[in-house]
Formats: C-alpha cells, sequence, structure tokens
C-alpha cells in the first residue's frame, strides 16, 4: 500500500490503518450504499432507518457489493506458506 509511518520512518502499521483504509475506499471510491458501509464497518444502527435495511438479511445483495468492491488494493505475488503432511500407511490401506 506504500504507507509510511510519519513517526518512525518504517512501513508498519496496525490493524486499524487497514480498517481507516477500508473506509475511505469504500466511501469515496466505490460510493457504497451507506448501510453496507456501516454493517462491513461493525458500526452500530444509531436510526431506525438502520434497522428497516435489513443489510444483515440481505447476503445475495452484500456479495454482489463485495464482488464490485474488491479489496481496493494489488495483492502481488503471494505464496501461501503450506506445510507438507506425511500420510500414514494406515489410512491408505483403509482407502
Amino acid at each position: 500500500m506504500k504507507y509510511v509511518n510519519p513517526y518512525t520512518g518504517d512501513y508498519k502499521a496496525g490493524s486499524h490503518a487497514f480498517r481507516r483504509f477500508r473506509n475511505t475506499y469504500l466511501r469515496n471510491y466505490i460510493q457504497c450504499p451507506e448501510g453496507l458501509l456501516k454493517y462491513w464497518m461493525c458500526h452500530t444502527g444509531h436510526s431506525m432507518s438502520d434497522l428497516y435495511g435489513k443489510i444483515k438479511d440481505d447476503l445475495a445483495f452484500r456479495l454482489t457489493w463485495a464482488e464490485k468492491s474488491g479489496i481496493g488494493f494489488d495483492l502481488g505475488s503471494v505464496v501461501p506458506n503450506v506445510p507438507k503432511m506425511a500420510v500414514k500407511n494406515a489410512a491408505l490401506k483403509a482407502a
């Protein structure tokens, strides 16, 4: 994300930095619906319209917007570190 901490000069950022980035990205670059933004950011409803929105119950709507929104940055080349597991002979014989 090309973030540089202005106080320490390093590239480290806490989890709250990702939350703030996601909020800014959804609000300013995607024009995400306000009710969905509040739901994704885990903000509690303060009005009756938040209650009537029923965002929590509409999975298809949330999935559509999740696909539209993306993540807002490139992950680059990510190679997972998956440990190798030895298969036991007893399991092979049972199969």
